[in-house]
């Protein structure tokens, strides 16, 4: 037999269902509601719940293959947008499927703190392998001056916001001992003279309000100091590291050492 796609309409709710047909025995108009009541629950629960007669059916075009009547109802249902109108009894076209809000949580609270398997990580690994990991468009310069001008400023999501202490002692206490994520990678030539020109165009100023905070944060505060043993002075702790082996002293009785 032919198949063919039909139009079912629930009287009580004004609700509809579309689809197709095509392991029928008998003719369509022998066929749909008489031995095929369609596949979809949500049909089967209405007809459960007032019964075959609250139905008005139709049979709405005949085919020569299941490929054709297949292509013609995904056509059909996608022109009507059926899955974003509650109208619709069809829960997906051609297998795409819209999860609802329930749906979502399910699959949330399922996967909600389930550590992944060293297996699951291994296949995501090799799933990614040999893949560019972005389009090279987000990777020329000019793409990348344009998303800086766009995101600066106002433009930035997180333009005016202010972190809480109690935020700024989480993001502390998670860094704490976590070596820089570039530490120990020397920088190109290439890299340098593009930092060197960055600042130079764009010259950082304190703003009034700013530098009286930093001023504030900074009054009647003892630095802590190092004692040089070359030259012995205490040194800020800050500028020891350019002190220590550069000490003028110690530079001096090598020089005198070795002379």
């Amino acid at each position: 037999m032919k198949p063919y796609t039909y139009l079912i309409k629930h009287r009580p709710t004004g609700k509809v269902y579309y689809g197709y047909r095509s392991a029928n025995k008998v003719e369509s108009h022998e066929d749909l509601w008489k031995h095929y009541f369609t596949s979809s629950p949500g049909v089967q629960k209405l007809i459960e719940e007032t019964g075959v007669d609250s139905f008005d059916v139709e049979v709405r075009q005949i085919f020569e293959t299941k490929e054709q009547a297949v292509s013609w109802e995904t056509r059909v249902l996608r022109r009507c947008k059926v899955l974003h109108n509650e109208r619709w009894l069809n829960q997906n076209v051609a297998g795409y499927i819209v999860p609802t809000e329930e749906s979502r949580k399910k699959i949330s609270d399922f996967h909600k703190d389930k550590p992944k398997s060293n297996k699951h990580k291994k296949n995501l690994s090799e799933s990614q392998k040999g893949k560019p990991k972005k389009s090279t468009v987000y990777q020329t310069t000019e793409y990348r001056a344009l998303m800086s001008k766009i995101k600066s400023g106002e433009g930035n999501a997180r333009y005016g916001a202010k972190v809480c202490e109690e935020t700024r002692r989480k993001i502390s206490e998670a860094n704490k001992g976590k070596p820089a994520y570039n530490k120990g990678v020397p920088m190109s030539e290439e890299q340098k003279e593009l930092i060197r020109a960055t600042k130079a165009a764009n010259p950082y100023k304190w703003d009034a309000e700013t530098l009286a905070k930093r001023v504030a944060s900074q009054t009647g505060q003892k630095r802590q100091k190092l004692h040089c043993s070359h030259c012995e002075r205490d040194i800020a702790v800050g500028w020891y590291n350019r002190h220590g082996d550069q000490c003028r002293a110690r530079l001096n009785t090598l020089q005198q050492k070795f002379s």
